[in-house]
């Protein structure tokens, strides 16, 4: 598993092709976009599956939770995308679950998925807490094309690559802990002498101290877990 933020150069300068790609932006980085506006409003997109489309655009199933949240009506679209249907709607407890076809237009995905040589897997979902995840698979160039398009409008904070027969691993820090960890090493944090406080750190994130704290302990947890691997006793 390979972890890196800066791609450049063409497809052949980065020795194994890439079977696959998740991608993550964070939450924060997409509140000026109205379609995550939209989004959150409701608890989850959880993308099931690609369906065929009548046009060159990408038609999607996917499942949305809300807490009584209601969908807008067949048809709305927004910054492309459009709810074609709703298929099902069921509750479980306090939460209400749809499914539903959204379609995606041409212009957002013909660049990338008009070939059939690259597809969306499970695991590709939206949360307001989180923000997008995306994992695709295919060819290692249509990859790399896809990943350029994306961090060409929003800022993407985390890459994870599977490469010859590897998957994708989900195991490790959620992105909150990724990106506590990163501006805590870019600010002095693991210096000594320490060049920022934990009060400062807490400000520079927007968290209070106590969450900061005890998602910096779970996230150093992880990573010192990974690093000691099979010797962990």
């Amino acid at each position: 598993m390979n972890h890196f933020h800066n791609l450049t150069g063409v497809a052949t300068d980065w020795g194994s092709p890439m079977r696959a790609v998740r991608i993550e932006c964070a939450a924060s980085s997409l509140v000026g976009d109205l379609r995550a506006q939209f989004a959150s409003q409701f608890i989850t997109w959880d993308y099931r599956g690609i369906l065929d489309s009548p046009t060159d655009g990408l038609r999607l199933m996917c499942e949305c939770v809300s807490m009584g949240t209601a969908l807008p009506a067949e048809g709305f679209e927004i910054g492309g995308i459009t709810l074609v249907e709703v298929l099902e709607e069921w509750r479980t407890d306090f939460l209400t679950h749809h499914l539903l076809v959204l379609d995606f237009d041409t212009y957002l995905v013909a660049p990338y998925f008009s070939n059939n040589d690259m597809t969306i897997m499970a695991g590709t979902n939206y949360t307001p807490s989180e923000g997008l995840v995306l994992q695709v698979t295919g060819r290692h160039s249509s990859l790399l094309r896809l990943l350029r398009g994306i961090r060409s409008i929003m800022p993407v904070e985390r890459v994870t690559t599977a490469r010859k027969s590897e998957g994708i691993s989900t195991d490790g820090t959620t992105l909150q802990q990724h990106l506590i960890i990163r501006t805590a090493y870019d600010n002095g944090w693991y210096e000594v002498p320490k060049k920022i406080s934990i009060r400062g750190l807490a400000h520079k994130l927007g968290l209070s101290k106590s969450t900061l704290a005890d998602q910096l302990v779970k996230a150093e947890s992880l990573v010192v877990s990974g690093f000691l691997g099979k010797d962990k006793v």
